[in-house]
């Protein structure tokens, strides 16, 4: 490096001594001295350009495979299907197939009744003489076409095959367009039940005695409507404090009213309460010593919608706890009105 910028100092050197310019004392060694500086600078410069070039593909990249990933793909051949189902179509691979309609059957006009033409010869010169008859018969036919057709059976079965041929196919049709409001039906069918699966927390005391109270749980919701529905299950909570440790299980029960249903967000509100038990950690977890503590519950929710099946949600709210004849002080006591938050995976069936 020091020998490539001594050369370019002593090419410039040269340039300006071929010139006839005198230049100030000190200027060959400040030259000397930014010439590294300067290369360095643009080394610098190149490579953030390298860095800034491969930030933004490593950017379109993610952003490509998050949109493949999270892309709606039921929704997309739901509505393929919904078309398909409007306009009497089929789904075909990735496509629509419109059915076609049948070709249309060349009508046979009604052949007329043959005509006869005959010729009777009679003698009659006496009342013992005989008499002959003689007759002749011409038969023939036209159509539309102008084409000649075989009076007699297979007339009469040539029509009705055509005419069986349309029944057919009118009553394939019917039949087909009946089965497209039915699918349609099933498509549009909204799931009625839901897991949801949570974990929440509570404020804890204000003193800083009992520490955030964290539960855990699992709930089933079944939607009544389309705005109303119940949720029950399973609810597992932790109350910690200074050498206290207990673990209560509760049964929930809220009742959840639709707000607001958009195709990926949905806004509802809950109300309702819960019955917890204090199963370990306490000297004495039995009904007498703990008996059931009943809290009501209210709260706002939010669900966003992953898919057509699972869904995250979260749920702020408040809850007021009743108080009991149990000897122990819990975060509960301290707090009764406390806010909590839920949050966690929704799927529906």
């Amino acid at each position: 490096m020091k020998k490539e910028n001594d050369e370019i100092t002593d090419l410039f050197r040269a340039r300006l001594a071929d010139t006839g310019m005198n230049v100030r004392d000190g200027f060959w060694e400040e030259l000397s001295q930014d010439i590294p500086v300067a290369c360095q600078h643009r080394r610098r410069l190149l490579l953030f350009r390298v860095a800034a070039a491969a930030s933004v593909l490593l950017v379109l990249a993610a952003s490509s495979a998050t949109f493949l990933y999270f892309s709606p793909k039921e929704e997309m051949e739901e509505a393929f299907t919904k078309i398909a189902a409007t306009n009497g179509g089929q789904m075909d691979g990735d496509g629509i197939r419109v059915n076609q309609l049948p070709l249309p059957v060349e009508p046979v006009l009604q052949k007329p009744a043959p005509q006869s033409f005959g010729m009777l010869s009679q003698y009659t010169e006496d009342e013992d003489s005989l008499a002959f008859t003689f007759s002749m018969s011409f038969s023939f036919s036209s159509t539309a076409t102008g084409h000649e057709r075989p009076y007699g059976n297979e007339r009469h079965s040539g029509y009705w095959q055509a005419a069986n041929g349309n029944t057919e196919t009118s009553v394939g049709r019917e039949e087909e367009r009946a089965d497209l409001p039915v699918t349609s039906e099933k498509i549009m069918k909204k799931r009625c039940w839901a897991v949801k699966a949570q974990v929440g927390m509570a404020l804890p005391a204000e003193d800083g005695t009992y520490k955030i109270p964290v539960s855990a749980g699992v709930t089933v919701e079944r939607k009544l409507n389309d705005y109303l529905g119940i949720e029950t299950g399973l609810l597992y909570s932790n109350l910690r404090s200074v050498g206290q440790h207990l673990h209560y299980l509760g049964i929930p029960v809220r009742v959840n009213v639709t707000l607001v249903d958009t195709k990926k967000v949905d806004l509802y509100a809950t109300v309702g309460g819960v019955a917890d038990k204090c199963i370990a950690g306490a000297s004495d977890n039995s009904f007498k010593e703990e008996p059931v503590q009943l809290a009501v519950t209210a709260g706002i929710g939010i669900n966003y919608k992953i898919n057509d099946r699972l869904a995250v949600f979260a749920e702020p709210g408040v809850s007021h706890h009743f108080s009991t004849d149990s000897k122990l002080a819990t975060v509960r006591t301290k707090r009764p009105t406390n806010f909590n938050l839920l949050c966690g995976l929704r799927m529906t069936y």
